[in-house]
């Protein structure tokens, strides 16, 4: 089973465009973050999803999606979240995997993809596909067979950080740039 790995989307609809490079999987997972749950109605067009609603969802999203989620992938015990309560980098993370008994939590908030792992147990932040920090635009693909998993973080789109975005808008607008 091939499975798309999404978290901070942060948009109010997924684009033609973005949904064409999105396409292709089983089942997607989506972090939370969504922001509208137009997001996750457009995602639901391309096949089985589930999600999280995140710390910047619109209250619609987090009446409507749990804070925590867990799946049996074939024999994979799948958990999402959005927010951990450490940095990616910590032992928390490893933490959350096991009080939540799953092989894999995925994760967002960072708009960075993170992998890590402990002993059996994987968490993975996929990034973001919109506004990434500090890393290209990503979402991560899991193959599931037979309750064995792998995982790839895949690049979407072009690079871009906050701040040249921020100086694009400002040129394209006739701007000074100055600060």
């Amino acid at each position: 089973m091939k499975i798309l790995l999404i978290s901070d989307t942060h948009l109010d609809r997924i684009s033609e465009e973005l949904l064409k490079t999105l396409s292709g999987y089983d089942m997607i997972l989506h972090a939370g973050d969504l922001v509208s749950m137009e997001v996750y109605t457009d995602l639901k067009t391309l096949g089985e999803t589930h999600a999280v609603a995140g710390n910047s969802d619109h209250p619609d999203v987090r009446r409507s999606l749990p804070e925590r989620l867990k799946l049996d992938i074939e024999g994979l015990r799948v958990g999402i979240i959005h927010r951990p309560s450490h940095s990616p980098d910590s032992p928390g993370i490893s933490l959350m995997a096991r009080e939540m008994d799953v092989d894999l939590l995925v994760f967002g908030h960072f708009h960075k993809p993170v992998f890590e792992r402990d002993g059996s147990r994987m968490m993975v932040c996929p990034g973001s596909p919109t506004c990434p920090r500090l890393s290209p635009p990503s979402v991560a693909e899991l193959l599931v067979e037979g309750g064995r998993a792998s995982i790839r973080i895949v690049p979407v789109g072009r690079p871009m950080c906050g701040y040249l975005r921020f100086a694009e808008t400002l040129y394209l607008n006739g701007s000074s740039g100055q600060c």
